[in-house]
This record gives C-alpha cells, structure tokens and sequence, in this order.
C-alpha cells in the first residue's frame, strides 16, 4: 500500500520469482546412460544411442531392454550414478538464483505438481529409455520403476542433492504398500525412515500408502473409491477426480516395501 505497487512489480518487501525444475532423474540417468553405455561399457557408440532415441526405440530393442534393466539408474544408491544428479542440480540453482525480475530475486524449486506429466507428453524419447510422451520424473525423486533397491537407497541417492540451495522447495515422492504400517512396529519404521531423510538434508516428503492394484481398480471402478485420497505432488486430491494422464502417472511410481 505505501508503494503503491502490485506484488506482481515489486510491491511487496519480501518476495521472489520461483522457478521449479521438472525431471532432475531423468537428467541425471540420461547422463550416466551416455557415459555408461558410449564411454565406460562401450555397448553402444554414441551415434548408434541417438539413432535409437529418433527412432523412439523402435528396432532398437535389445539395446532399450539393457538400458531399462541391466544398466545402473539413479535411486538405487550408485555414486556413479547419483554423481549426475548433484551436478545437474547444482548447475541449476546456481544459474536460477543469480536471477532477479521485478518480483525480486529468482527462486530455485525441484517439484513438478503435475508439470511432469505435461512436459513429458511435449519432450521426445530420452537417453535413459524413456519413449517419446511418456511423463518425466516427479520432483527429486527417480524415475518411475528405476529404483529398485527399496526406500534407503532412494533416500541415499536424493541426499546427494544439496537441497539448501532451493528456496523455492523441492519434493520427493514415495509410494508405500500399506502392509508397510501393518505390525507392531510398522509406524515406528516409517518415522524412522522420514526422520532419516531429514537428517540426511531432506526438504519434503510426501507419501501415499496405497498399493498399484487399488489404484488400478479405482479408474476402472470410480463409484467404488469416492472417498480414496491421494498425494500427487505439492496437493492431495481425490484419486477419481485426476486426469487420467495423472492416475497413470501415480500408479506407475515404484510401489515400496519398508
């Protein structure tokens, strides 16, 4: 009011311009893939790698089923791997920070809400396996299905992320089994593993304790789950409600076992 000025040019005292980076996994699995596959293996030359990922994979599928299953991914706690991600996220906080605008200072995030899957349906198949307009990574966390050694070694590899250096957030996701909670000391496990995280550097957590097949049953059977609530990403929402596109995505992420 004293200025006389919007917020949106620079009336406020306190207030910045937040710019959020979408598929950090995808990033870092993309760059370990190039030097893994080309470099360190020699499975492929590097031309051979972009003719596949023009061709959408398509006559290329012995070389897309290695990289999918037999090469190493972000997430499963592999320094080789992880490396990447701390040095694409690094890359971008700084060039985001160093900004101003007539809010104020830029802000840099690491969380999608459901950019992930827009941006992935306008991106082109990517290096790490990923076919044209399939969703990228959510958040900081990896992409769907890659991590496969359960939920210490996500959090080991998302803590290679110096999340100081995000003001504007960062978010990892991770879906549950509900027979996780069951037991006696279910609940006492996953308050251990959140408050690891967070000693660990963490920022955000968010989890959904649902299992892939009551999802599943849900878009096919909407009148039966009215009431199912969801964590997506920064919001929760009714599962029913969500875009397909979104329903999918949620049901592809890696369903964990504590």
């Amino acid at each position: 009011m004293k200025s006389g000025k919007d917020v949106m040019f620079g009336g406020a005292k306190y207030n910045s311009t937040g710019i959020a980076g979408v598929g950090i996994g995808n990033v870092a699995d993309c760059l370990n893939i190039v030097d893994y596959m080309c470099f360190k293996e020699k499975k492929c030359t590097t031309r051979e790698l972009y003719d596949a990922i023009m061709a959408n994979w398509e006559g290329y599928e012995e070389l897309h089923q290695y990289i999918k299953n037999e090469a190493p991914h972000y997430g499963n706690a592999i320094p080789e791997v992880d490396k990447w991600a701390a040095r694409a996220s690094e890359v971008f906080a700084s060039a985001v920070n160093k900004c101003t605008g007539m809010r104020g200072r830029f802000s840099a995030g690491l969380y999608p809400v459901t950019t992930n899957v827009i941006f992935g349906a306008m991106s082109d198949a990517t290096p790490d396996g990923r076919y044209r307009g399939e969703p990228l990574a959510d958040g900081i966390s990896p992409v769907q299905q890659m991590d496969k050694n359960g939920p210490t070694a996500v959090l080991t590899s998302v803590s290679v992320i110096d999340q100081t250096v995000y003001p504007n957030g960062t978010l990892l996701n991770m879906k549950f089994h509900p027979s996780t909670l069951k037991g006696e000391h279910g609940i006492e496990k996953m308050c251990r593993l959140i408050q690891t995280y967070f000693s660990m550097g963490g920022m955000e957590i968010q989890l959904n304790f649902v299992s892939s097949e009551t999802l599943r049953d849900a878009q096919k059977n909407p009148q039966n789950y009215q009431n199912l609530v969801v964590r997506v990403a920064g919001f929760s929402a009714y599962f029913v409600e969500l875009h397909k596109e979104c329903q999918n995505d949620l049901i592809s992420r890696t369903e964990l076992m504590s």
